[in-house]
């Protein structure tokens, strides 16, 4: 029953609109493609499966048998969730996006399928679906029209445009409904397609049936076309094989960008394209490709009728870093080809050779580990700090008491014991990806208990110069438990030291209200071959314990035991115990990068030495370039070095610090450099701010989004109005501009996307000083624990509303006030602020300027800790419940009690600005040779894309125009040409600044231009 690709002759209609098939694919027992690219899974295959019309038992198709794919009812937590489309047309080369374009499906429903919701198509992965079939057999998105028939048959064919601003639905040939859809707003509509579309994808339960076809087009078929198509049959949508050549595979793939999910992508990757000849070949010769914007170097190889075309290079890819790949050939005729697409690099940390063991020594086969253990009932943080802390034996619990060591010391130095593999359970119990596990390295200790410790191991790891993808695996308790367990892995020359290069560090994986091993994986280059020492500092809580090292084949995806004797394939460890006797950094206070510091308190820098190998008079320490004496103290191995700055009030934000000291034996100095900020005046600056009066636009900052598109269930449950149009009470008796969240139930995608605009901050990876201010109404509907943020945007939520009693917070007793009376009330307006400062383990939560509660957290880039986005109002679980809110801040620092009382209660005007906080509302650097921002809106011709400004305006550097260098180097720069008299030139900046200064336009501002005149 193969299915083979028909006439031209019959294809006219279709050819005559010049339209293009892109894709077009037939399940003979495969994802394959007739056409385009081949389909795959979006998630796994479940049980979807194969076959024909009459294995299943089904309707034939016009009489005839037909190979089919039946697929499964889906939901959220299903295996089966839908099928990735990758349709093969080319995108809009400013918008990258797709507007114009038709879906056409041959499809198959059962009778049990009849008044439920079955998902057609989602333009976001394992986004809500924004065409189906309702509960009454319709098909459509805002609007439904046809009728879908069980057990029978059926030609869909979906039309978007977005030029003509409508969306038109066809059944059997028939056109059924036409809804509007809107034009583009900023280059976006509503039904624009990035590279891949996902069939049968939602996040609520969608009915399972049969797809015997599939094709799309690069164009929006007028309705003769589609009429032409007529309805279903067994030989599928007729096709013909396209004039030009076509893309069959890309690699790597593209990376989505209207909801952004975390990359994959290595720094090594290959990059390549596939073209298989239509009916006129493609001229090998003629491929070029670009990457970002620059052509390199490619390799070329025919194989029958496809040509496969590779960059050549040995270069790196940047981490973090998107890159445009633009692919241009002609073919047999002379006609011109292209295909771009886009992607972004895993977030992979640079191995140098620098980091290269020294001086290893005698060594064995190994690792060495040591355990640090707090008595049962001890009152201490869950972060990297109390871990250090711990391992040192300096720590000090809550009421500042120092907590004895309980764990069992080892037989090495150091306390240390000696092991082959680090696959560890605290009861010895099978746990994680590996079964033989041995007990952690003195658990339990003397106190008869296995929680509340720490463990730290060192060990060389043998590393072959290339790309390694890491992984560690620990327990996880429950969202509510606030009970993970988490690591830290450091590699250089001496890992144990506070300044060494971080490899890995906890990331929350287990998604779900669930407990259990928790994999977090990691990618890395390394720069040489060689011997390099490696720490891994682990930290227990309570609950289970549970601890893997591991390495991954990037080809099989196999998880490998470092130092597995067993495994050829395993990375070699080795050990001795030279690494304890070297002097080296335990903890420095303030955090190097932090900001918000108390101008009073003293810099404090603690220095690991058991060996004694540290001489004291050789200790120097400046403070911006100007030499002081710290007090020094010594004491079991630990050396304090402590130096007051002798301020009350900063009148300089920033210190930078040097530290320089000799050990006995070396003649090269230990030398550190780091930098800080203090709590100086203006310095908190508000980087976000929106009170809804124009909707999700912002006053300060980045508009908000809908986490799940314009078109999702988020846009669809928002409303905006005022207190009085919402029958709301008035907010200190005047009326207010709102918007209502409303409730829709479990779903995960629920949300408003907020880029905060904040750096890293605090001396981490992740945003750990900031604070988030909310004046918000909740009725009561809906979830009885409605999230008000899902801070890191991964798995829980982390803030909530607790109906039954007015609580907010998170977890097992993290809900409760300090004053019973400091609550969130049903249908009253409350200013609830969140202030973070997790460099220093603190997170307070404050109702209407009075003091709620310290919350338990992660400390630094724990769980609270802010990615490059936040989540507002969304949980993986679904917990979302009716609410208004007339307006939400963010600022890039922690207020203090004293300023958060003063912000008080809500205010009509909204939530007040300091004069001297407020952020940065555009810059513009060219640095993309373009009028992107790099904050703020993009800049604009004034006389449009093909005017005049457009042709006089070019992008280069300070050493491509031949200008001088700016401090002697060179520098991004754009050129304004000269054109004569022209009432329409220039460029138009959307500042996005309010009204101010007590009028009806912008009366206070500044503008600051880097210029050079020729």
């Amino acid at each position: 029953m193969k299915k083979t690709l028909i006439s031209t002759l019959v294809l006219m209609p279709i050819l005559s609109c010049f339209s293009e098939i892109t894709g077009h694919w037939e399940f003979n027992g495969t994802l394959n493609a007739t056409i385009g690219q081949n389909l795959e899974w979006a998630w796994e295959k479940g049980d979807a499966s194969f076959g024909t019309t009459d294995a299943f038992e089904i309707s034939d198709i016009n009489g005839k048998s037909a190979n089919v794919l039946n697929f499964t009812d889906s939901d959220d937590i299903s295996d089966f969730v839908g099928i990735e489309v990758p349709h093969g047309a080319e995108l809009d080369e400013d918008s990258w996006l797709l507007h114009e374009y038709s879906i056409i499906l041959d499809l198959l429903y059962p009778e049990d399928s009849t008044g439920s919701t079955r998902a057609l198509v989602s333009n976001e992965y394992l986004g809500q679906a924004k065409i189906k079939i309702n509960e009454s057999d319709k098909v459509g998105g805002g609007s439904f029209h046809g009728k879908i028939s069980a057990n029978t048959w059926h030609r869909v064919a979906i039309v978007v445009s977005h030029s003509n601003e409508t969306i038109t639905y066809y059944i059997d040939g028939a056109k059924v409904g036409e809804e509007p859809i809107g034009g583009l707003v900023d280059d976006q509509g509503k039904h624009s397609l990035e590279d891949f579309f996902y069939l049968f994808t939602t996040n609520e339960l969608s009915k399972g049936g049969y797809i015997n076809s599939l094709q799309f087009n690069n164009m929006a078929l007028p309705d003769s076309v589609i009429s032409d198509l007529g309805g279903a049959t067994a030989t599928g949508i007729p096709s013909v094989e396209p004039l030009k050549p076509y893309v069959v595979s890309v690699h790597p793939k593209p990376t989505p960008y209207l909801r952004p999910v975390p990359s994959d992508i290595q720094p090594d990757t290959e990059i390549s394209v596939v073209w298989q000849d239509g009916q006129n070949t493609l001229t090998a010769s003629s491929v070029k490709i670009y990457l970002n914007e620059q052509m390199v170097n490619t390799e070329t190889t025919r194989d029958g009728r496809q040509t496969t075309v590779k960059v050549l290079g040995n270069d790196l890819l940047l981490a973090s870093t998107n890159y445009n790949v633009k692919v241009t050939a002609t073919d047999s005729s002379g006609a011109e080809l292209s295909k771009q697409w886009r992607f972004k690099v895993t977030d992979y940390r640079l191995v140098e050779a620098s980091d290269i063991a020294s001086k290893p020594g005698n060594l064995s086969e190994g690792f060495i580990a040591r355990s640090a253990q707090a008595p049962a009932e001890s009152a201490i943080r869950h972060d990297f700090k109390r871990a250090t802390f711990q391992l040192a034996e300096i720590l000090v619990d809550d009421l500042g008491t120092k907590v004895a060591n309980e764990a069992i010391k080892g037989e090495l130095e150091g306390g240390f014991d000696a092991y082959d593999l680090i696959d560890f359970e605290k009861s010895s119990s099978p746990f994680g990806n590996f079964s033989n596990d041995d007990f952690f390295p003195g658990i339990p200790g003397s106190g008869d208990h296995d929680t509340l410790f720490a463990t730290e191991i060192l060990s060389y790891l043998e590393l072959q110069k290339g790309v390694h993808t890491f992984g560690v695996n620990v327990h996880v308790g429950k969202p509510d438990q606030n009970d993970e367990d988490q690591f830290r892995v450091f590699i250089g020359s001496n890992p144990r030291d506070y300044f060494s290069k971080s490899l890995g560090e906890f990331e929350l994986t287990l998604i779900g209200f669930k407990d259990g091993p928790n994999d977090t994986t990691f990618d890395f280059s390394v720069e040489k071959e060689g011997l390099y020492p490696v720490r891994i500092v682990y930290w227990n809580k309570t609950r289970g314990a549970g601890l893997e090292f591991y390495s991954v084949d990037r080809e099989t995806g196999e998880k490998i035991l470092v130092n597995d004797l067993d495994d050829e394939r395993a990375v070699k460890a080795f050990y001795n115990v030279s690494l304890l006797g070297t002097p080296h950094v335990v903890s420095v206070k303030p955090i190097p990068g932090s900001s918000g510091n108390n101008p009073g308190d003293p810099i404090e820098i603690i220095l690991g030495d058991q060996s004694g190998k540290t001489d004291l008079s050789s200790i120097v320490m400046k403070i911006n370039g100007k030499k002081v004496e710290p007090e020094i103290s010594r004491e079991n191995g630990i050396i304090t070095l402590t130096q007051s700055l002798n301020l009350n009030f900063a009148s300089q934000a920033v210190y930078d610090v040097f530290l320089s000291l000799n050990t006995k034996e070396e003649t090269v100095p230990l030398e550190y450099a780091f930098s800080f900020n203090v709590d100086a005046k203006n310095q908190i600056k508000v980087t976000g701010y929106w009170d809804f009066s124009t909707e999700l636009n912002a006053s300060v900052g980045n508009n908000l989004e809908y986490l799940d598109g314009p078109d999702g269930a988020t846009a669809g449950a928002t409303e905006f109005g005022t207190t009085d149009s919402f029958e709301l009470p008035a907010i200190q008796g005047e009326s207010a501009a709102v918007m209502k969240v409303g409730h829709v139930g479990k779903n995960a995608n629920f949300g408003y996307l907020m880029k905060h605009g904040i750096a890293p901050n605090g001396g981490g990876n992740r945003v750990n000083q900031y604070t988030l201010i909310y004046d918000v109404y909740f009725t009561g509907g809906g979830n009885g624990w409605p999230s008000l943020a899902n801070l890191d945007t991964s798995g829980d939520g982390d803030v909530f509303w607790r109906r039954s009693d007015g609580g907010v917070g998170q977890g097992g007793g993290g809900y409760e006030p300090l004053d019973p009376g400091v609550k969130v009330n049903v249908n009253t307006w409350h200013r609830v602020i969140l202030a973070f400062d997790l460099a220093s383990g603190l997170y307070e939560k404050y109702v209407d300027g009075v003091y709620h509660s310290k919350q338990n957290n992660g400390g630094l880039d724990g769980r609270q800790a802010a990615k490059d986005t936040i989540w507002l109002f969304n949980d993986n679980d679904g917990e979302n419940g009716e609410a208004y809110v007339s307006a939400i801040q963010i600022r890039n620092g922690k207020l203090s009690e004293e300023e958060i009382k003063d912000l008080g209660q809500v205010e009509a005007k909204g939530i007040s600005i300091p004069q001297g906080a407020e952020a940065i509302r555009g810059l513009w650097s060219f640095n993309n040779g373009d009028l992107s921002a790099s904050i703020g809106s993009s800049l604009e011709y004034l006389d449009g894309p093909d005017g005049a400004t457009a042709g006089a305006t070019e992008f280069g550097t300070t050493d491509s125009f031949e200008l001088p260098a700016i401090r002697g180097e060179s520098a991004a720069v754009m050129k304004v040409g000269h054109v004569g008299k022209n009432a329409n030139f220039g460029y138009l900046m959307k500042h996005g600044i309010a009204p101010n200064g007590g009028g009806n336009r912008l009366n206070q501002y500044s503008l600051v231009y880097d210029v050079y005149f020729t």
